[in-house]
């Protein structure tokens, strides 16, 4: 596997920080935010239910929302963010988190997991890259689906709402994620939608020859 990676612009992960400013005293989550979260539960404890796993990684935790999850179930579980305000949410919370980059870590685990990052990247590639090599055996991404119209039509209510605050999405296809995966040795085996199929959770597991 071959990671080609130009330096991260460092406004994005600026904007990824503004995103969960003042998240310290009140997190600003909407009521349908909430919603979608709980959707994303369902869903996410059904696709992890038969997975023989013992560590996690969650790139990308954001308020620790998934990584609440993966805690639950009782998995050695750690959460990374490039957001301080992030990590300081979490870190009140009681979740195991660290300030990093998906490009830093050196350690290895059974599931990584990842949501609703790679499509704020360009060129995503590299990062999913990133996922896979720190992955043993399943990479798990939760996913905005544009080629539903809910999908659109929340991507430009996000745009319109949020304004500064919201971190910009690229428009990637959910083929556009599998065919990356399954270039670099990851197959996709689970594949459900989530919340009028808003979302998609791929679930990908490497393909022995690649181990």
């Amino acid at each position: 596997m071959t990671i080609k990676m130009k330096s991260v612009d460092k406004e994005l992960y600026g904007t990824w920080d503004k995103r969960w400013e003042g998240s310290e005293e009140t997190e600003r989550v909407t009521i349908l935010s909430r919603l979608m979260f709980k959707a994303k539960k369902k869903i996410l404890v059904k696709a992890i239910n038969d997975l023989e796993i013992k560590t996690v990684i969650e790139v990308g935790c954001g308020l620790g929302y998934t990584l609440e999850v993966f805690m639950e179930k009782g998995f050695d579980c750690i959460g990374i963010d490039v957001s301080n305000h992030a990590i300081s949410v979490c870190k009140k919370k009681g979740l195991n988190v660290v300030l990093s980059k998906v490009e830093d870590v050196t350690e290895k685990y059974d599931l990584v997991s990842s949501d609703g990052m790679l499509e704020h990247f360009l060129n995503f590639e590299p990062y999913a890259q990133h996922l896979m090599r720190i992955s043993n055996n399943y990479v798990l991404l939760i996913q905005p689906n544009h080629d539903s119209f809910l999908g659109k039509t929340f991507v430009y209510l996000a745009e319109l709402f949020r304004g500064d605050e919201n971190v910009f999405e690229y428009n990637y296809r959910i083929k556009d994620f599998i065919a990356v995966f399954h270039k670099n040795g990851f197959e996709i085996i689970k594949n459900y939608p989530i919340f009028c199929n808003v979302f998609r959770l791929l679930l990908f597991k490497k393909n022995v020859l690649n181990k």
